[in-house]
């Protein structure tokens, strides 16, 4: 399969989460607009990039070190209620909040520094 389309793209991505409420019926096809959409996002550019908020960077965090929101909280040492108020974006990340990011996660400050709340 070969989407050369943003329109055939969209169908595909559609017809994709369709079939996945339903995995093991349409794993064949499955697999086959998965390696679809793939090609046709690499050759396009469809590139997220970073994430730009406080809340990306450490859902990012999460996710690559395998950590429920309790045990990130636990890392940065705030509180559960804190987190999930800058996760949920109800709270902005003081000085504070940013400085344990760096701290505690190693991520870079100048990093820490470019993200918005």
């Amino acid at each position: 399969m070969n989407l050369t389309t943003e329109a055939e793209h969209k169908a595909a991505v559609k017809e994709f989460r369709t079939l996945a409420t339903d995995e093991e019926t349409h794993h064949a096809r499955l697999l086959v607009l998965r390696d679809a959409i793939h090609a046709f996002e690499e050759a396009n550019g469809h590139n997220p990039g970073p994430p730009t908020t406080v809340a990306g960077r450490l859902q990012v965090e999460m996710f690559k070190r395998r950590l429920k929101q309790k045990q990130l909280a636990q890392l940065l040492e705030v509180g559960e209620s804190r987190l999930s108020e800058v996760l949920r974006g109800r709270r902005a990340a003081n000085g504070d909040f940013l400085r344990r990011m760096y701290q505690k996660l190693g991520i870079p400050a100048a990093e820490v520094l470019e993200l918005t709340a």
